[in-house]
């Protein structure tokens, strides 16, 4: 038995781990239930996820604050729990591990992961940027491309960047995500019939109303929400009214493309007006948003194919070519 090459993304909301020859084996809530001191872990994923939810004496911990910023103590036994689970106990043949972090994550951020990692079980340990990652798990030939745009909506942010060459271009991040769609919908409804959502229901509004571009015809849903003193109601909300709350978001997203685009050499721009923009993310799943972007920021756009699981195959497949993730990352072993 030969050692595992695993790649994990330590999502806002989401944790997936990809194993090479297997696929993505874990897709689990970034979460971990500790007792109400928290001194001790409970569970981790969706089993934490299940215990805080079914009311019992359980804290939940997120792994990651604010969109980007790790809680280093929650890696550490996220990451243990994960590579037990795929290597097991007996951990004869230690994993090489390649996480992925957002870009503008700091040297000692990035270190305090590693480190994280190592102690978790992994041989060796580390580190690609998310774009990146993302681009290789869409099968973008980043060694090859002059220029190609990618745009990670991931829950707690939105990650831009221009993959030339093997190299990251321009980059930049936005705390705009799954996460500020849904409250952007709470918060109108709020305004627009003075009531609160009920935990879930804006998520679920996006979802299944959602769009970029265009509602669905005659599309709306029956929600639960509860006014000021606790009462409990009902009300239908359209896909209409989810357009409207989520479209300053939508437009601050074209607009981070196009200054990403614009730091760029013209022979550059150019490049990237020929290969367009790929969506990875969770985000790249709300009807309409290629085409919005395509018209807003004037780059081709087009949704990667399984667009949510780009950066933890992308991360996984990174271990494979080494060399040519070294030239553009901030890489650290």
């Amino acid at each position: 038995m030969l050692s595992k090459k695993i790649g994990i993304d330590l999502g806002t909301s989401t944790v997936l781990v990809y194993v090479k020859g297997e696929g993505v084996v874990v897709n689990e809530p970034a979460v971990m239930a500790t007792d109400e001191k928290g001194a001790r872990v409970l569970a981790v994923g969706r089993a934490a996820s299940e215990m805080v939810g079914r009311g019992r004496k359980a804290r939940a911990v997120r792994l990651v604050r604010d969109g980007n910023g790790v809680d280093y103590n929650v890696a550490g036994a996220m990451l243990q729990h994960l590579i037990g689970r795929i290597v097991g106990r007996q951990r004869i043949f230690r994993p090489d591990v390649m996480l992925s972090v957002a870009a503008m994550v700091t040297g000692v951020e990035r270190r305090a992961v590693l480190a994280a990692t190592i102690q978790a079980g992994a041989k060796t340990a580390y580190l690609i940027d998310k774009p990146m990652a993302a681009a290789i798990g869409a099968r973008v030939p980043v060694a090859t491309t002059d220029g190609i745009a990618i745009v990670n909506l991931g829950a707690g942010s939105t990650e831009l960047a221009v993959i030339g060459q093997g190299e990251t271009l321009a980059s930049e991040s936005l705390p705009i995500g799954g996460d500020a769609f849904d409250r952007a919908i709470d918060a109108t409804i709020v305004k627009t019939r003075g009531v609160r959502l009920m935990p879930g229901e804006a998520e679920r509004l996006k979802i299944q109303l959602g769009s970029a571009s265009g509602p669905l015809p005659d599309a709306d849903l029956e929600v639960s929400a509860v006014d000021e003193g606790g009462a409990r109601s009902t009300l239908r909300v359209s896909g209409n009214d989810v357009r409207a709350a989520i479209q300053d978001l939508l437009e601050a997203i074209a607009t981070g493309l196009q200054r990403v685009v614009a730091q760029l050499p013209e022979a550059r721009r150019a490049a990237v007006l020929r290969s367009g923009a790929v969506l990875t993310g969770g985000g790249a799943q709300l009807r309409g948003i290629a085409e919005f972007l395509a018209l807003r920021a004037g780059v081709p756009t087009r949704v990667a194919p399984e667009p949510q699981s780009c950066v933890a195959i992308g991360t996984g497949m990174a271990l494979d070519n080494l060399q040519v993730i070294r030239r553009g990352q901030h890489y650290i072993t």
